[in-house]
């Protein structure tokens, strides 16, 4: 089965870090997203410090897998003039890429939303004193799975059309 038929989120970690060759893999499967024009609308922010992700945990009620991860991955959106309405799926992208690397690279992952929400903004944006037109787009908690879970299939022949729109 394909690593995108793997993957599922996880949100509870081992305490084993992971290893910079892997965070480096990681993040290079992010960049290698497709975007509009190329314009890559991207940066990057790798925690590993115990104490900024347990700040992070506290955004919302939904970021608590942050408290056992390993690190966290957080595509930071940079706006564009080349394509400025498609930053939001190119970002995107990169982030399912690099959940589906961790994956291959027989880890765990979840997305955890940030953009466009107001206070979880303002979160993100405080613990790390960001300023500017690039923000938080999402956090990406990532580490050893505590535990295998199955994959749930998704598939749902009810929601494919074909040459045609019945709804």
């Amino acid at each position: 089965m394909s690593i995108v038929l793997n993957r599922k989120s996880v949100r509870e970690f081992t305490s084993e870090i992971v290893s910079e060759e892997h965070i480096e893999l990681l993040l290079r499967a992010g960049m290698q997203a497709p975007s509009a024009k190329n314009q890559q609308p991207w940066d990057f922010i790798v925690v590993d410090d115990k104490e900024l992700l347990l700040k992070l945990s506290t955004m919302h009620v939904g970021s608590w897998p942050l408290k056992t991860a390993a690190l966290a991955i957080i595509p930071m959106l940079r706006r564009s003039d080349k394509s400025p309405h498609m930053t939001v799926q190119d970002i995107s992208a990169a982030t399912e890429n690099i959940l589906l690397e961790a994956v291959e690279l027989g880890l765990g992952g979840v997305w955890i939303g940030v953009y466009p929400l107001e206070e979880r903004l303002s979160h993100v944006q405080g613990v790390f004193k960001i300023t500017g037109d690039t923000v938080p787009f999402c956090i990406i908690a990532i580490g050893h799975p505590l535990a295998e879970r199955e994959v749930v299939s998704r598939y749902d022949e009810s929601r494919v059309y074909r040459n045609e729109w019945k709804k």
